[in-house]
């Protein structure tokens, strides 16, 4: 699982990295060329399928666990 979860914490780096030093981004990306928009798209792709490799690792049903975070932030 070590490892798992590794691979998650260094995708999530690697599309930080893209926005970095963009300052703030506007909606739709539109100061983004295809090819980095295509590079977002990539590691989002990467971080979700990792996030959800490390769900299922962990036992986790990420589905349930995202429809109590909603609750929990709508109570706030």
């Amino acid at each position: 699982m070590h490892h798992c979860g590794q691979v998650t914490l260094e995708q999530v780096g690697e599309l930080s990295e893209i926005f970095q030093w963009r300052g703030e981004v506007a909606e739709g990306l539109p100061d983004f060329s295809p090819a980095d928009r295509e590079h977002v798209g990539e590691e989002l792709s990467d971080v979700l399928l990792y996030l959800v490799r490390l769900a299922d690792v962990c036992k986790i049903d990420l589905a349930a666990a995202v429809q109590d975070k909603l609750k929990k932030n709508a109570a706030k």
